[in-house]
């Protein structure tokens, strides 16, 4: 068998976090009196995108991109004149982590993946989310009998493309090849940049988009069930 480990990235690779993600911004702004629509839900998704690629970077910390994300994009209803009188930042980023952890809509083939893959090698969880989010959603989901440990950055002190979650996930593994492990996710920058720092092999999940030309991964794929050919396959 070509590996013995697979490391697995959370959202955009097993959830669906863009669908989770709408339905908590919906319900937090509802909470603050602010009726959710596509261009305030595209506006959030920037501004949040925008502090997580900060926290690749280390130039933020996932305590201070909880509020600063709500804090920035609250200046941005502002300037589009949308009234929020009764929000405020630490307020609407505590029940948006609550919400948050309430959603696990899983990606096409997530479950039919990691049965696949697990009947073969361990898999790890190795994501950069919210340590409380992560736990929630996979306390209750239907994947998460098939991971054999969870690593979250909030809790081990470090953020992807630090390899630091790849390397200690072989270790829980008993992996010492970096050969024998590989990794999936669907960030270029986050997910392919820890698995290259790491040494080890990767898979980049684009979501049926279409391929990138180069993206650093040593495989690119549309969908799930491509990735477990490739993972599950004997090299020739």
């Amino acid at each position: 068998m070509r590996y013995d480990v697979l490391l697995a990235d959370a959202d955009g690779t097993l959830f669906d976090f863009h669908a989770g993600e709408r339905v908590a911004l919906g319900a937090t702004l509802s909470a603050f009196g602010i009726a959710i629509n596509d261009n305030l839900a595209a506006l959030y998704s920037r501004v949040n995108l925008s502090h997580w690629k900060r926290l690749e970077r280390g130039e933020t910390t996932q305590l201070r991109l909880r509020v600063e994300r709500f804090e920035d994009y609250l200046k941005e209803l502002d300037a589009l004149g949308v009234a929020h009188a009764q929000a405020n930042p630490e307020a609407m980023s505590v029940r948006f982590v609550q919400e948050l952890g309430r959603q696990r809509v899983p990606m096409p083939g997530a479950e039919a993946f990691l049965r696949r893959v697990s009947a073969r090698m361990p898999v790890y969880l190795v994501t950069n989310g919210i340590a409380s989010v992560q736990r929630s959603r996979f306390q209750t989901s239907e994947l998460r009998g098939y991971l054999s440990d969870i690593l979250i950055s909030e809790e081990l002190g470090h953020v992807k493309p630090d390899p630091f979650m790849v390397l200690e996930g072989m270790r829980r593994a008993g992996v010492t090849d970096a050969r024998r492990a590989v990794l999936i996710g669907d960030s270029v920058t986050a997910d392919i940049g820890a698995a290259n720092n790491a040494g080890v092999d990767s898979v980049l999940l684009t979501d049926a988009d279409p391929l990138p030309l180069a993206c650093g991964a040593t495989l690119c794929v549309r969908t799930l069930a491509e990735a477990a050919d490739f993972i599950l396959t004997d090299p020739e």
